[in-house]
């Protein structure tokens, strides 16, 4: 089973050795790497060229973006089974690609997975764990619930494409759209809509956070716009599957829920005005025929119970508040280190299960109990 790691090159002459080296130490080295320098201006393509290896293919172009880049790289990987993403700047723990070809073969309808990541700054070094973004991530991680598509409207937990490693097959079916920060989230939230998405839980890679990250560049409201036009082209997209599929209806009503109640980057306000715009064009009778059209037999929820459904969501919601409070207790965080603190993440099936199970951690926790009583903690475990 041939793999292959694809490096988009951007301006990274200081880490694109280190990047490359992180690749050839690997317990399951790739069989191909494929560089594709995106017109640097600086001194990248000479020092890719440096790392000796006949694995190493080096390619480069005029400056054409991130996600021409990965596809085009994706595509000169040839007859390779499974693809990783190594951007130039950051790098994979030596077990990485052995443990994703293990994840995806115990995984077998899964056609994507992500790992936890560790981030390091521009020296290489892990920040400390009080840096607001290691605090950031950890607490991104600690949200994880039963539903990956409700995760992800949480935060983008995967963070970056390097973060992506799959069958070829798939990232030659879904190419990385024309995003300059979100491509990485819409393939991640596209792939748990089709239930093709893993996650490893383990720190499998090195995200690099450093002054020339792209998420940094550009004015405050373009990140924001483009995760609005990212949310309504998954819309556009899987109109078809929305139309015919429960189980993708219901993954995207966990992912909506989430996202508009958390996702620091999305603006649910203008989401409301973009959908208000497009239905402003029904005529009276057009509206009608359009509510008209959902049948019972294919849209089942028209007439389940909602009871149910709105404890559930009461639960979620709770749950929810209740990570993010702990998530960011101090006081907890040294218990972790310890090895004293509660465990705030359930594998029960539902809300209202994982709430029941958090709650009963942290009432059992002597540490918990303790924090509490010294004021260290306002998460009362027996309240609703």
């Amino acid at each position: 089973m041939p793999v292959a790691v694809v490096i988009p090159l951007f301006n990274h002459e200081r880490y694109i050795a280190d990047a490359l080296r992180s690749l050839l130490a690997q317990t399951r080295p790739p069989d191909r790497i494929v560089v594709i320098d995106d017109g640097s201006s600086d001194h990248s393509l000479e020092a890719a060229r440096a790392v000796k290896d006949a694995r190493i293919t080096l390619l480069s172009q005029e400056n054409a973006g991130a996600h021409h880049t990965l596809n085009r790289a994706i595509a000169a990987a040839g007859d390779a089974e499974f693809i990783g993403i190594l951007n130039s700047d950051d790098l994979y723990e030596p077990e990485r690609i052995e443990a994703c070809l293990r994840c995806l073969e115990e995984n077998p309808n899964a056609a994507v997975v992500a790992t936890r990541v560790r981030m390091i700054d521009g020296d290489g070094s892990a920040l400390p764990e009080t840096d607001p973004r290691a605090r950031w991530l950890r607490s991104v991680w600690e949200a994880r619930s039963g539903s990956l598509c409700a995760w992800l409207g949480v935060a983008n937990f995967t963070k970056t494409t390097s973060n992506l490693f799959g069958r070829a097959a798939y990232f030659k079916e879904h190419p990385f759209r024309a995003y300059r920060y979100v491509h990485d989230y819409y393939f991640a939230v596209a792939a748990a809509l089709e239930d093709r998405l893993a996650v490893a839980d383990r720190e499998l890679l090195r995200y690099r956070v450093h002054g020339a990250n792209t998420i940094k560049s550009g004015p405050a409201e373009q990140l924001p716009r483009e995760v609005l036009r990212m949310n309504v082209d998954l819309l556009r997209g899987f109109a078809p599957a929305l139309a015919e599929s429960p189980e993708v209806r219901a993954r995207l009503a966990d992912y909506f829920r989430a996202l508009s109640r958390n996702y620091a980057d999305f603006r649910f306000e203008p989401f409301l005005h973009l959908a208000a715009r497009q239905f402003a064009t029904l005529s009276d009778a057009e509206t009608e025929s359009l509510c008209e059209s959902l049948d019972a037999a294919r849209f089942p929820e028209l007439v389940a119970g909602k009871s149910g459904a709105l404890r559930e969501q009461l639960a979620q919601a709770a749950y929810e508040r209740a990570l993010a409070n702990l998530g960011s207790s101090r006081w907890l965080a040294l218990g972790r280190l310890l090895g004293a603190a509660p465990r705030l993440l359930s594998d029960a099936p539902t809300a209202e299960a994982r709430l029941a199970a958090l709650r009963k951690a942290c009432a059992a926790s002597a540490w918990f109990r303790l924090g509490r009583k010294l004021g260290f903690i306002y998460f009362d475990s027996q309240s609703p």
